[in-house]
């Protein structure tokens, strides 16, 4: 089995190919990584594809896999979508993989990375007072987390101004059903191999940031 799933549930055809070396099932470790890696992709298929990429917000349960709350602009077409199973992709780190960086001969380069889906049945959330708190929630969070603790505080804002930015979205809150995780990694190749790519990593360009893609775009304007 390459997915997740609650306890009894039946097999199903996944989202996404996953060879049994690279599937990762504990749930413990696959929360804290949709936590970490929590601005992610809202996927749905019907009529047509469709993709928002959006923050999220996990609410663990100590006995399922729990919900994730998230938000789209009333204006996106995609709402007609929700009212089907919806996948969300929460993307981690990648990276080219040199064959210069292993000890065995003849391998051939591959890209690492990591990756969780999610898919549940959404549910739109029409209450004002929990639209409100999950808001409330996703901003404190990432403020706390990135915010560099200035003197900006939600609670400031104007119950009105709050109310009238809530008028233009629509939030909803999604159980998950299953999940798949992949972390192509190298795990399944031999410790030289493997200390052979942490070195390589190490020592690899990295993308750029966003500071510096940023940077770069702005100029662009002048």
């Amino acid at each position: 089995m390459t997915m997740a799933a609650l306890p009894g549930a039946a097999a199903e055809q996944g989202t996404i190919y996953i060879p049994e070396r690279h599937a990762e099932k504990d749930r413990a470790f696959l929360l804290d990584f949709i936590e970490e890696f929590s601005f992610a992709m809202v996927v749905t298929g019907q009529p047509s594809v469709q993709i928002t990429n959006v923050p999220t917000i996990l609410e663990r349960e100590p006995d399922a896999w729990g919900k994730i709350w998230w938000h789209l602009a009333k204006a996106n077409a995609q709402n007609e979508a929700m009212k089907g199973p919806v996948t969300i992709v929460f993307h981690g780190p990648h990276q080219f993989i040199s064959p210069n960086w292993y000890q065995a001969k003849n391998a051939v380069p591959t890209w690492n990375f990591a990756v969780v889906h999610v898919t549940g049945s959404p549910r739109r959330i029409d209450d004002d007072a929990a639209v409100a708190a999950g808001l409330r929630r996703l901003v404190l969070r990432n403020e706390g987390k990135y915010g560099g603790g200035g003197d900006w505080n939600y609670d400031q804002i104007p119950e009105s101004q709050l109310k009238a930015m809530r008028g233009g979205i629509v939030a909803y809150e999604m159980p998950i059903e299953k999940v798949e995780g992949k972390f192509k990694l190298g795990q399944e190749r031999g410790e030289q191999d493997r200390e052979g790519v942490l070195q390589g990593l190490a020592r690899a360009p990295k993308e750029r940031d966003l500071l510096a893609l940023t940077k770069a775009y702005y100029a662009r304007q002048k």
